[in-house]
């Protein structure tokens, strides 16, 4: 996203989402996104330590372009192995806030958890991002379960102009950690959020619905709803005042 001048990337995995070689890996695309093919990178949050979310090597490599990294407490550890400089890291607790050139960043609290190796769980915080800027205020889910926290963060820190809410990788087996698609859609409302994006659900295959299921479903319900939803393509650049059309729900309506 950019804001007040500043870009800022969320959760960037360039690689796998696993510490084994043959699982986790992306979806095929036909122009692949590489980091030297960024711009300058301001700053990144990041939401929690899994692979899929936290990407040693692409971590590695934006160190050499960003600016300032965010991470919930304990994550600062890893970073630092990996080679970046410990004064470009800010660790926060949940409802902490920091200023970083007049865009506020504050680590909000999510129904997840941690942990990169056994005996390593919940050993780092977890949790979603709120970035607040004078023009516009931003909701980043990261993962999480459907919870009472998105009204409570919604009465605290909302409206939101747009959230940015996970919706895919779900499983009745693991629906306290991840969300299904109309609780994606519920939680946007809890959070006052004008605009859902819908994340989590096209990069890669973390679960056993098919890959397209969970955007089908959140458009189906947004529209029910009466929820303002936006799904641009891969790589298309829009703001606020000129939101991308929605092709999921015109294919559906069509």
């Amino acid at each position: 996203m950019n804001t007040a001048g500043l870009i800022v990337m969320t959760d960037p995995v360039f690689n796998r989402a696993s510490p084994v070689p043959i699982f986790g890996k992306p979806f095929t695309y036909e122009n692949p996104i590489n980091i030297d093919d960024l711009p300058k990178v301001n700053a990144v949050i990041i939401s929690h330590d899994h692979y899929d979310h936290l990407d040693s090597k692409a971590i590695k490599d934006l160190s050499k372009i960003v600016d300032r990294f965010f991470v919930p407490l304990g994550v600062k550890a890893h970073l630092e192995r990996w080679g970046v400089d410990a004064d470009k890291i800010s660790e926060l607790d949940w409802h902490d806030s920091e200023d970083y050139k007049n865009v506020e960043f504050t680590l909000t609290p999510a129904q997840h958890f941690s942990g990169r190796a056994p005996g390593k769980l919940n050993s780092t915080l977890w949790g979603s991002w709120i970035v607040s800027s004078e023009k516009v205020k931003v909701y980043f889910s990261g993962d999480g379960g459907y919870s009472e926290t998105f009204r409570e963060l919604g009465d605290r820190y909302g409206p939101f102009d747009i959230a940015f809410v996970e919706g895919g990788a779900y499983n009745a087996d693991w629906s306290d950690v991840h969300m299904f698609p109309n609780e994606t859609v519920q939680a946007s409302i809890d959070l006052k959020a004008n605009v859902l994006f819908p994340i989590h659900w096209s990069k890669f295959d973390l679960s056993i619905h098919p890959w397209d299921e969970p955007i089908i479903h959140i458009t189906k319900e947004a529209g029910r709803r009466n929820v303002n939803i936006t799904t641009p393509m891969i790589g298309e650049v829009f703001d606020l005042t000129n939101l991308p059309n929605n092709p999921w729900w015109e294919a559906l309506r069509n």
